[in-house]
């Protein structure tokens, strides 16, 4: 009886599902290209960060998760000491939606590498670089890669209707009702 009442109301309902593929995240994530994200750290420390180059795959190393791949030019300000360093970064987060802003955004990152783009390494790097990028993963969680476009009949509907969020390699699929 059960399974007649919820087959019933399952057919009833009309699903609707959005896929987002890693090319349009990208496309996104290109727009917050050159922008400067600031850290503080407390009294003794404040750093920006300027992204130069992003990349998201998705479900691809790990099936519930994104790898996010960066580079980006470090400005840290310690006391009077002043440092500049160009890194690269690679991290995995997990998607996560959310209906009140309509947008998608990625979570519990983790930092999976770094590397400095230029030869001379300062003992200071070692020590802050894993550090200061903790905190920009932070920092980026609190942006959405993708907010849901208003003008599309299809995301305009799924906006407060999105019941799950599947990864599959290379496609983000969000599934709501009609």
């Amino acid at each position: 009886m059960l399974f007649l009442i919820t087959f019933g109301i399952s057919s009833f309902a009309c699903s609707q599902t959005l896929t987002i593929t890693e090319q349009q995240l990208n496309t996104e994530l290109n727009r917050q290209l050159g922008r400067e994200f600031p850290l503080t750290l407390g009294e003794w420390l404040s750093a920006g960060i300027r992204l130069q180059d992003l990349g998201v795959e998705l479900g691809r190393q790990e099936a519930d998760k994104a790898r996010v791949s960066g580079r980006g030019i470090v400005s840290v300000r310690q006391g009077e000491n002043h440092y500049h360093w160009d890194i690269s970064g690679d991290f995995s987060a997990r998607p996560r939606y959310d209906s009140e802003q309509g947008a998608l955004y990625l979570e519990e990152f983790e930092l999976l590498g770094y590397r400095l783009n230029e030869d001379g390494s300062s003992p200071q790097a070692g020590f802050m670089l894993p550090m200061l990028l903790q905190g920009i993963a932070g920092y980026l969680s609190q942006y959405p890669v993708y907010v849901l476009d208003e003008e599309d009949p299809l995301q305009r509907q799924l906006k407060e209707r999105v019941l799950g969020l599947e990864l599959a390699p290379g496609r983000l699929s969000l599934h709501g009702l009609d």
